[in-house]
């Protein structure tokens, strides 16, 4: 068949929805990962959109929505967001999520950088990587309790930025950002004239703290806000939001609400009319309620001495289990739901900053809500797994608990020209696996393995093939780093890297390239790739380099996926010209 686009491979999946599905497959399921309001939709809302069938009231509408709902949002974000605006400014959207796309698709051309959150929701990214744009986080500190940092906003600025995006209150964080920190961002936006897009779905659900919406600040000219039906009328499955967008862009916008989706169905838009115009008791109570289960969550995770971010906002909690996770939350919150029947997000999910942490749904059943927690570990219970007891099946087996302590690490580092993975909290190692230079007689074993984890993925003939092979020219002409059991000796994976002071084929002077990154395939999900890819990272500071850059087929999918939850941004220019393999470059500056 005819080759897809090249930016179509570059659209990273959705850890969240990984979960999801795999949580399908196991019973008496907790679900704590998917933001799916627990509450009922108002009758009146209901009966809006049954009427609406039952008359047939289902022909096309206008491209921007039907008059009633354009008005009504026109009212509702006056009273309640302090935004003056008119009609012609509103447009009904297939949900936030299309108006976040098409918040981007206007504002952002191919190469154009985009600053958005990390952590941050899923879908910035994705659309970015679709828009063939590049998206540059910029990272949400724990000791600054998650909000942005202008000045190092001011260091990831470029002449290629073009936009940046807010979100507050903040999926999946529950940050809620005061007027002067919306204000400074605002301030920073206008400084460097970029547009501003602002995530405001969960603007209805703040707690002890009023929501400021980023427009009725000002910035007339450049802010676009995106909201939603779905979370304040439990109206999920509806898809309905809305886009503002500064004045004199109702040509264009009509144009490109016709070419994506033409208009929102007309009785959900009916629907979302009854919800705007109606009583708002039972939003109240849906809030009482998620504050009511933010409050209990957070007493329970107390009790287990359990590191939490406060909720303001929205309906989440995140939740710190880096005593527990080694490092690879990802693959912990997967064998979480294996073993304990709870499914949550893991944080790497919404960006490299999100490592050893989850994010919780408080819509849920308190009973449900409470339940999940009683299943962490307590940071007391961190070298005893789950709640239950560890396997003994094998060195392929590892306890979501299992963590190594700072004396275990230096017990192993001992007597050894091994190197272990830093132990900071972005990357804790794996209990009894060590990072070492490949020994001669383990180079014929590592050749086959390597072989073997790359025909796991793809099929390799030819001089690619002997390219794998060839570790022994590898050891010869750069180095070739291995992650070894300690209590067997088995190499379980290795990556090759250049010799300080030289570079490989795509690398370039102060940049450090690594290639080949092979794990056993009996050894996966173990987070033997995050613990190299790791190393990597820590190998290029140490050695002074300002950038980590790899190149590897389109075909390694999860590979690549490993590398953006790590912060690494897509570089175009550096892959294969056409008439060679496929390839898909990537870099992390440092």
């Amino acid at each position: 068949m005819p080759r897809l686009a090249s930016h179509t491979d570059s659209v990273p999946p959705s850890g969240i929805r990984r979960i999801f599905e795999l949580a399908h497959s196991v019973d008496d399921v907790i679900y704590l990962a998917v933001g799916e309001p627990d509450v009922p939709v108002a009758d009146a809302i209901l009966d809006a959109a049954a009427a609406a069938w039952e008359a047939d009231d289902t022909d096309y509408t206008p491209n921007g929505g039907v008059p009633e709902l354009r008005e009504a949002i026109v009212r509702s974000v006056a009273e309640r967001n302090g935004i003056r605006t008119d009609t012609e400014r509103v447009w009904v959207t297939n949900g936030a999520t299309q108006a976040l796309y098409l918040a981007m698709s206007l504002v952002l051309d191919p190469g154009d950088e985009v600053l958005l959150p990390d952590p941050g929701y899923t879908t910035f990214t994705m659309n970015a990587h679709l828009l063939s744009a590049t998206p540059v986080p910029y990272p949400l500190h724990p000791d600054r309790d998650f909000t942005p940092d202008i000045a190092e906003l001011e260091r990831l600025v470029t002449d290629r930025t073009k936009a940046i995006i807010v979100n507050s209150p903040s999926n999946p964080l529950g940050a809620v950002f005061d007027r002067d920190t919306l204000a400074a961002l605002l301030a920073f936006a206008e400084a460097h004239d970029l547009w501003v897009i602002s995530d405001e779905v969960y603007e209805r659900f703040t707690y002890d703290i009023a929501h400021t919406s980023l427009a009725s600040l000002g910035g007339d000219d450049r802010v676009l806000t995106v909201f939603s039906a779905s979370k304040t009328y439990a109206l999920t499955g509806a898809r309905v939001g809305w886009l503002l967008t500064p004045p004199g862009l109702a040509p264009l916008l009509r144009s490109a609400q016709e070419a994506m989706i033409s208009c929102v169905n007309t009785p959900a838009q009916r629907a979302v009319v009854a919800a705007l115009n109606g009583p708002q008791e039972h939003v109240a109570a849906a809030a009482e309620h998620y504050r009511d289960n933010l409050e209990r969550a957070a007493a329970a995770l107390d009790e287990r001495g359990i590191r939490y971010l406060d909720p303001a906002g929205a309906f989440y909690l995140w939740v710190d289990v880096s005593h527990a996770t080694g490092g690879d939350v990802a693959s912990w919150a997967e064998r979480f739901l294996l073993e304990q029947h709870v499914a949550v997000a893991p944080g790497s999910a919404f960006g490299r900053m999100g490592e050893g942490w989850i994010r919780l749904c408080a819509a849920a059943s308190t009973a449900d809500l409470l339940e999940g927690i009683r299943r962490l570990p307590a940071r007391s219970d961190a070298t005893a797994g789950s709640g239950t007891e560890s396997s003994d099946s094998g060195p392929t087996t590892e306890a979501p608990g299992s963590a190594p302590t700072a004396d275990s690490l230096a017990e192993s580092a001992a007597g050894s020209a091994a190197t272990p993975v830093q132990s900071d909290s972005s990357s804790q190692p794996r209990a009894g696996i060590l990072v070492r230079p490949i020994r001669a007689e383990e180079i014929a074993f590592a050749s086959e393995q390597r072989f073997a984890a790359y025909s796991a993925d793809l099929e390799i003939t030819g001089d690619y093939a002997e390219e794998v092979r060839d570790v022994a020219r590898h050891v010869e002409t750069a180095e070739v780093w291995v992650a070894v059991e300690e209590e067997t000796g088995r190499v379980l994976a290795s990556v090759t890297l250049p010799r300080p002071g030289e570079t490989l084929h795509l690398g370039r002077p102060g940049e450090l390239e690594f290639r080949l990154l092979a794990v056993d395939p009996d050894a996966r999900r173990r987070g033997l790739g995050r613990l190299l890819t790791q190393f990597v990272i820590d190998t290029a500071r140490e050695r002074g380099a300002t950038r980590v850059v790899m190149n590897s087929g389109t075909e390694m999918t999860s590979a690549h996926s490993l590398y953006e939850s790590m912060g690494f941004a897509r570089m175009p220019e550096r892959e294969n010209p056409p008439g060679i393999e496929p390839s898909r470059a990537y870099g992390l500056e440092l």
